[in-house]
């Protein structure tokens, strides 16, 4: 779950800047220079940077266990430029062998920042990055949940381009932008406290560091967000759709990591939502089957390399249907109202499947059987 959940929350009162002229965009494809879209992170990328105005900045670490389940964990800090930042965290925690199926959403006020402004320090939750920025240490102390995860990167992270997708304009112009940095794959340990219960976990994980630089409901209509990983390979795909006011123009980020290694950053990806159903409860078009697909090139380690067509084909019937979060659930009830008839009924849904990919790099093809978390996200109808 990114950022998308706290700004709204923090910002239903508020939902300046709609029916604004501005239509220019600048995409994150658009900001690669070289033709490779794989750039890797410099030493100050995952700094936290607290951005003044409307924006909300997160941190959240995916972790798929070994055993089949899964679990996140969020640092959310949301700043609208009007009142004092909206510090929270966010917790999902599945384990089917137990039936344990948990998800915590907890405000907070202290955030304190390390010096070098990659560590952070709040009321209940800690996360701690290393000096070779290779390994985070997540903990949680919380009445309601406990948490201590360690998480290292696998390979190499990334962002494509600048990292950017500028709405209104350009760097010098925008009126807003969202940006992100990847970890695609990750090893993470640690043990989870639910119900006073400890859960020992330990899988294959995606770290992402996030930034919305204006209000959510003026950047994205929807969002899909997927992550899959199994023995062999990490599979990511993050797209959203821009509003009508910026075009309504689908902005893709893909990943491979295979056998450990980072084979390909791509953007020409694609999500086909099939057998839509309607949610009697939402109102919604939920699909009963998932269809994605990545296309791109392997990337090039040095100038002489060769890059060769990879591509991947993944199809998947989503059953295990995790959470269907109604985020403005607990807003009062006049204010919920005036919100649905500007930004329709923002919800989440999450699902975790068993799911098959078809990787094919050059002449060569691939198949890897493994867990496919998905995530969709109905913000606004702008």
């Amino acid at each position: 779950m990114s950022s998308w959940f706290s700004q709204i929350s923090s910002t239903v009162s508020s939902v300046t800047g709609i029916g604004a002229s501005v239509d220019t965009i600048k995409t994150v494809a658009e900001t690669v220079k070289d033709g490779q879209y794989y750039t890797p992170l410099n030493e100050d990328d995952l700094n936290w940077t607290l951005a003044s105005g409307s924006s909300t900045e997160n941190q959240i670490f995916y972790l798929t266990t070994r055993s089949g389940g899964f679990a996140f964990v969020q640092l959310i800090h949301s700043n609208i430029g009007l009142w004092n930042p909206t510090i929270s965290f966010t917790c999902r925690f599945y384990e089917p062998q137990s039936n344990t199926s948990v998800f915590k959403n907890i405000n907070m006020s202290k955030f304190e920042l390390s010096a070098d402004k990659r560590s952070v320090k709040t009321d209940y939750f800690n996360i701690i990055l290393d000096s070779t920025q290779k390994m985070f240490k997540v903990n949680i102390t919380h009445p309601e949940l406990v948490v201590s995860l360690d998480f290292s990167r696998v390979d190499k992270g990334f962002k494509v381009g600048e990292g950017k997708t500028y709405l209104g304009g350009d760097q010098g112009s925008a009126a807003g932008f969202v940006s992100h940095k990847f970890w695609p794959r990750c090893v993470g340990k640690g043990t989870f406290i639910v119900d006073q219960k400890i859960h020992e976990i330990e899988g294959d994980g995606m770290f992402i560091h996030a930034i919305q630089g204006m209000q959510p409901q003026l950047i994205a209509t929807n969002w899909n967000f997927v992550d899959f990983h199994s023995k062999e390979a990490s599979i990511a795909m993050m797209q959203f759709q821009t509003t009508k006011q910026y075009g309504s123009v689908n902005i893709n980020q893909g990943s491979l990591v295979l056998n450990d290694k980072l084979i390909c950053v791509s953007v020409d990806n694609h999500v086909e939502l099939l057998d839509l159903k309607k949610d009697p409860d939402t109102d919604y078009d939920i699909p009963q089957k998932v269809k994605m697909t990545w296309k791109g090139k392997t990337i090039k380690e040095n100038e002489s390399d060769e890059s060769k067509d990879v591509s991947i084909i993944m199809v998947v019937e989503v059953k295990n249907l995790l959470d269907k979060i109604d985020i403005l659930a607990e807003i009062p009830y006049i204010i919920r109202k005036l919100v649905q008839s500007l930004i329709v009924k923002p919800y989440i849904y999450q699902w975790l499947d068993k799911s098959t990919a078809e990787i094919t790099i050059g002449d060569e093809k691939t198949v890897v059987e493994g867990h496919c978390f998905q995530e969709l996200v109905f913000v606004s109808s702008f």
